[in-house]
């Protein structure tokens, strides 16, 4: 394994972050590459510890000659978010200078900028070198973006990208583009995770999707099929709770995730027989993101995972500035799923982001593009 310590822009006299990048295998493997990162929100940390469990699986490995390819792992991927404690409370999913949410707005490459014609057979590694030497040629303008260009940059070179969060309360679930709903489906039942969402590559897109969003782009100028066998699978995965930070369910975690690795290919040697679990597919469009419509105390009815029905009352807002029994309001499921995404805040406010109901059928309030409109 090498090490490699990257300094980021300091952002203030006398204080320096570090982006801390692990890197297996050899520069001279011709076999995939696997990138892997947790943390980007910094206030989501199971991630971290799955991470901390792998790195002991691929340093075996490693050793054992069975590495096919390379795999770069960046443990903690955002530093500037883990310093932003207020009155003891890490917030770390937007950057208190401003400029938003961690997990947007990375870095674009428009189909203008490539020279087609100029571009290798080898189509691959081709692009990839072209993407980098774009990036490269920019210099960003602040600490987190020049992050954030960072990250982007490994993750480019990668045939396989994981980028690891979790949820205020949920069960274990994934995201990918549309397109690539086979593939990621496959690796989200090697995971264990029983959902994955998938979404368009249109619109708002996070780290995952700005990793393909290139080769998506190309692709769709050229129509040439190589570059679509070329294109890597990015994931976002999503370990459960913000609490869920678990020594046993992440060492689980971790011999799953190396499972996913070496059915990429990225680790060789006898696989094991995966352990599968059915995996429900839901497009983002499916995906009912419930708000408060109101302030009070937020009482669940019914437990994460269940299903509902439509119109079936899954939760209360109660009114506490008004006198019971007349002063609750009935939450109602806008479309039959899987009651995911429970928030943990249970004093909410109008627009606290309170609950998810995911689906099958497209919902006509849904706003296409927009992620989980958050």
């Amino acid at each position: 394994m090498q090490t490699e310590t990257i300094p980021l822009w300091s952002p203030a006299p006398g204080t320096r972050r570090e982006l801390l990048v692990y890197r297996f295998g050899s520069d001279a493997s011709t076999g995939p590459v696997a990138y892997l990162q947790a943390g980007l929100h910094a206030d989501e940390w199971p991630g971290l510890l799955v991470l901390q469990h792998l790195i002991p699986l691929l340093t075996k490995a490693e050793a054992e000659g069975r590495l096919k390819g390379r795999i770069i792992l960046v443990p903690f991927a955002n530093p500037v978010g883990m310093s932003q404690n207020i009155f003891g409370y890490v917030t770390g999913r937007f950057d208190l200078t401003g400029r938003g949410n961690f997990n947007r707005n990375f870095p674009t490459f428009n189909v203008g900028e490539f020279e087609i014609d100029a571009l290798p057979d080898d189509l691959g590694p081709g692009f990839r070198e072209f993407l980098k030497q774009s990036l490269q040629s920019r210099y960003p303008d602040n600490e987190t973006d020049y992050l954030k260009q960072l990250l982007l940059g490994l993750a480019l070179e990668a045939d396989f990208v994981f980028d690891l969060h979790c949820d205020d309360y949920t069960a274990a679930h994934a995201y990918c583009a549309d397109f690539q709903q086979a593939k990621a489906a496959e690796v989200a039942g090697i995971l264990g995770f029983t959902h994955l969402f998938t979404e368009p590559l249109d619109g708002v897109i996070a780290f995952d999707g700005s990793a393909l969003k290139p080769w998506y782009d190309l692709l769709a100028a050229t129509g040439n099929t190589q570059l679509a066998a070329e294109m890597p699978l990015a994931m976002t995965l999503e370990y459960r709770g913000q609490i869920d930070v678990d020594d046993a369910l992440a060492e689980d975690d971790a011999e799953r995730l190396a499972s996913v690795l070496q059915h990429c290919g990225v680790i060789g040697g006898v696989q094991p027989e995966p352990r599968l679990c059915e995996v429900e597919i839901s497009p983002l469009q499916a995906v009912d993101t419930v708000y408060a419509p109101e302030t009070g105390l937020l009482v669940f009815r019914r437990q994460l995972g269940e299903r509902l029905k439509t119109g079936e009352h899954y939760a209360d807002i109660v009114r506490i500035d008004q006198l019971p029994p007349h002063n609750r309001l009935a939450l109602r499921a806008r479309t039959d799923g899987v009651l995911m995404g429970l928030s943990h805040r249970r004093l909410v406010r109008p627009g606290d982001q309170i609950a998810k109901v995911a689906g099958t059928e497209a919902l006509a309030h849904r706003r296409p593009g927009s992620l989980l409109q958050i």
